[in-house]
This record gives C-alpha cells, structure tokens and sequence, in this order.
C-alpha cells in the first residue's frame, strides 16, 4: 500500500512580500511588490478609481515560493462563485479589456 504525502496547507499569514501585476493605461503588464498585504490592498484601493487601471495576479510569498491567490469576498462559496474562481484563474488578461477615456481640456 503506498502512502501519499499530504501536501502542506499555505497559510497566507506566514507570507513575507506580496506582488500585485496590473495594467495601467497600456499593454504592458506592471508588477509591484508590497511587504504587507495591507498596503497591496490600499494601492489597489487607490487605483481602481482610475478608469485605466486593470489588477490582474496577486502573488503571495510564503517559504521563498511565490504562490498566486485570489481575495473571496465570503468563506461560503456557491457555484457563482465557484464559477468566478474557475474564471480567475484561467482566463488571460489583454490590454483590451482596460477601458479607454478621452482627457477633457
């Protein structure tokens, strides 16, 4: 009978940076790290009220390993958001999807 390891649980509360990849008005693919995920949270904050501003991966590095997560908005999961995970993950993020603005003079 083999036994299979058990795979360590990560626990984001031992992580020591954060790494947030963003667009920003263009289509090249930013990335800023952040020692706390506080801080990440409020750079975020302060960003989307801009309409060129698009967050795409959060990265967490636990054990010198950067491992990428997602922010639930609940513990209790349901399909819809079963289906935004699923969507998270795979989709790839383009340029197009930022949304363009005119500057008024």
């Amino acid at each position: 009978m083999k036994i299979d390891k058990f795979k360590k649980k990560i626990n984001i509360d031992n992580a020591t940076a954060f790494k947030l990849e963003y667009y920003e008005g263009g289509s090249e693919l930013k990335c800023k790290e952040f020692k706390s995920y506080k801080v990440m949270e409020q750079f975020h904050s302060r960003q989307k009220e801009f309409f060129i501003y698009l967050d795409c991966n959060r990265y967490a590095k636990v054990n010198d390993e950067w491992h990428r997560f997602i922010k639930l908005p609940s513990p209790i999961v349901f399909q819809k958001e079963v289906d935004f995970i699923n969507k998270i993950f795979n989709d790839v993020v383009e340029d197009s999807h930022l949304q363009k603005f005119k500057f008024e003079d």
